[in-house]
């Protein structure tokens, strides 16, 4: 039955398979084809001429008879640097596609030019060995395809396909020839295979169907790849593997131990450069707790693998960054964390070639689409309140809401927050009844929750019956039943305000969601009674019974101001920052790679922003316990 299964899920990634194989067994077929005829505008004949010459295999002068076209029609010339580029790459010159990529003005070009660029720059990539990045940018114009170029991208994707599976196949040869070797461990297999990406070792398990030998070593790999920096996880993954394969001479605990020690061997940049607010600035106080918390966890590193650490302290102006990169640049900082103003953190990424330096910023830039365009390796992490809020309309809609009322404060974070929850509600399905907004500073928000709730109507009938029968009615006044959440846009002192006066109008018994500013820090018992009933995702650092938690409360002793919860917040983005760093590169090459952090679940997607998902937990007597996904349904009216 186990092997059976084990089967099911080797012949899953084949059928995934079958039209990327289908493409490569055609594309093998024939003869080495490039791009294929595009207008690019100039001269009709001197085009059809310069088509010519492709057709002939004469790529470098094609090549330069484009880049000559565009410099006599600049009206088009962007797109006929478009065609040059690719003719370089068809005469296998790509450092002469890279200079000519580089004079193109992207802001200018159609949406057609657009997605030709991208499968230029996606097979320029692939040239340098950056599968990564020509992944992405494959993924980016698959949905934006005109018909024309859909054989083109086809075409890219099989080769990178093939690309990316030579490795991992190299290395399942070396495994095919060392299980007979007497001395054969679990090691070898985990040694051989480990580092690749999970979905490249899933792409070639087809090829073992017929070698049950192989497949217990392969269904090892893939259990420590799925948890690989989850500690809990992956103890409980190893315990289950070696359930299904009893007879083997190799356990759990030995895998354990030998994934432990192999994470310690990742390697680390030897010197790394923070950028922190000098003291004349507004953020050098949270800047000050960031360093703690980075320092804190630079100390969690083997001794003899600590980078050495560079504080450099940045004036108020957007060009003192500029000008710390240069000098970080000169003087061999091999990684740069930093900056946290976003202003900064937008300067820095407008620098023509800020990946040079391997960077993780601290907040994301105005313009986040820059972090895609300045290319290299720059990632941002960042801790925005409009995630938390995305993850609550999330929750709430796998949970069966379907219908909200949004009420929040009337202030810039109250907007974005209340945006980011109707946005991500209603691409699930949900609607938004009515939003409201309301003022942080009143106590009292009776006549606007009247009025949401349509309390204040159904007392207007209840008055207009007692008009028509001249008499007293003795009803009372009901709030409006068709709601099943609502999501309060609110922080920790005006939430503790609206919960009982929300409770007060009977919509006690409705679902309340929130992001976990709702709350000062860590729920505590008494304070946060008032947040009762209250269910919103929250940082795994605020969680006394998360392994974080436990953290969080033997650093308060050890620092100051821990007790703030911003504070606290930037303490815990300085641990995760420090323990991003050895696994920035193989998260950039696996989107399902994730390390559990302080303040979430960290993974690196879309090759840029880190992503953080967070557990959902619901506040009763004052605590925090985890929220189930089970269909809660409001009392009946």
């Amino acid at each position: 039955m186990l092997r059976a299964g084990l089967a099911w899920f080797i012949i899953q990634p084949m059928k995934r398979l079958i039209p990327i194989l289908a493409a490569v067994v055609l594309l093998a077929a024939c003869a080495p084809s490039g791009p294929g005829v595009r207008s690019g505008g100039g001269d009709d004949a001197e085009i059809g001429r310069i088509e010519q010459m492709l057709a002939a295999g004469d790529y470098e002068d094609a090549a330069r008879a484009f880049e000559q076209q565009a410099l006599e029609g600049p009206e088009s010339g962007d797109r006929l640097l478009i065609r040059a580029a690719e003719a370089w790459l068809q005469a296998d010159r790509p450092e002469e596609a890279q200079r000519v990529l580089a004079r193109i003005d992207s802001t200018t070009l159609p949406d057609r030019a657009l997605v030709q660029l991208d499968l230029a720059q996606a097979e320029l990539a692939m040239l340098r060995g950056d599968l990564a990045n020509a992944g992405w940018l494959l993924a980016s114009a698959a949905d934006r395809l005109p018909d024309e170029l859909e054989t083109r991208h086809a075409e890219l994707e099989a080769r990178l396909f093939e690309l990316e599976s030579q490795p991992v196949r190299g290395a399942l040869a070396a495994l095919e020839q060392a299980i007979d070797e007497p001395d054969f461990s679990g090691e070898t297999a985990l040694a051989l295979l480990l580092e690749f990406p999970l979905a490249q070792i899933e792409r070639v398990l087809y090829e073992v169907g017929d070698q049950p030998d192989l497949l217990p070593w392969l269904d090892l790999v893939i259990s420590a790849r799925e948890n690989l920096l989850d500690d809990a996880a992956l103890d409980e993954a190893l315990t289950a593997w070696q359930r299904r394969w009893p007879e083997l001479e190799y356990s759990a605990d030995e895998a354990r131990r030998w994934i432990a020690a192999w994470r310690q061997t990742r390697p680390l940049p030897e010197h790394i450069t923070v950028l922190l607010p000098a003291k004349d600035a507004d953020l050098h106080r949270p800047g000050e707790a960031l360093r703690e918390g980075l320092v804190a966890g630079w100390l969690r590193l083997p001794p003899d693998q600590r980078p050495r650490l560079t504080f450099r302290y940045i004036g108020p102006e957007t060009g003192d960054v500029v000008s710390a990169w240069f000098e970080a640049r000169e003087n061999d900082t091999d990684f740069l964390i930093g900056p946290l103003d976003r202003r900064k953190a937008q300067a820095l990424a407008e620098l023509p070639d800020a990946g040079v330096i391997p960077t993780l910023l601290l907040n994301l830039p105005e313009d986040v689409d820059r972090l895609t365009e300045a290319g290299g390796e720059i990632t941002a992490l960042a801790l925005p309140p409009e995630t938390e809020a995305e993850l609550a309309a999330i929750h709430a809609l796998a949970t069966g809401r379907r219908r909200a009322l949004v009420i929040a404060q009337y202030t810039d974070w109250g907007r974005r927050v209340a945006e980011a929850f109707t946005e991500t509600f209603t691409l699930g399905g949900g609607q938004i009844l009515a939003d409201r907004i309301y003022d942080p500073e009143l106590p009292d928000h009776s006549t606007l929750l009247r009025e949401i709730l349509e309390v204040d109507r159904s007392q207007a009938r209840i008055d207009r019956i007692s008009g028509l029968i001249d008499g007293q009615v003795e009803s009372v006044a009901q709030r409006r039943t068709d709601v099943d959440v609502i999501f309060l846009g609110a922080r920790a002192a005006d939430g503790r305000l609206l919960r009982p006066q929300l409770a007060f109008f009977d919509a006690g018994d409705l679902t309340l969601m929130a992001t976990s500013y709702i709350v000062d820090g860590a729920p505590r018992p008494d304070r946060d009674r008032d947040l009762d009933g209250v269910t919103t995702p929250m940082p795994p650092w605020f969680l006394d019974f998360t392994t974080a938690g436990t953290l969080r409360e033997r650093a308060r002793s050890l620092y100051a101001g821990l007790d703030n919860a911003t504070l606290s917040r930037l303490h815990a983005l300085g641990r995760d920052a420090i323990a991003l760093v050895p696994w920035l590169s193989m998260m950039r090459a696996d989107p399902t790679l994730s390390l559990p952090g302080m303040m979430g679940e960290l993974s690196l997607p879309d090759g840029n922003i880190i992503r953080r998902d967070l557990p959902v937990i619901r506040i009763d007597g004052g605590v925090a316990s985890p929220a189930g996904f089970e269909h809660e349904q409001a009392s009946p009216r």
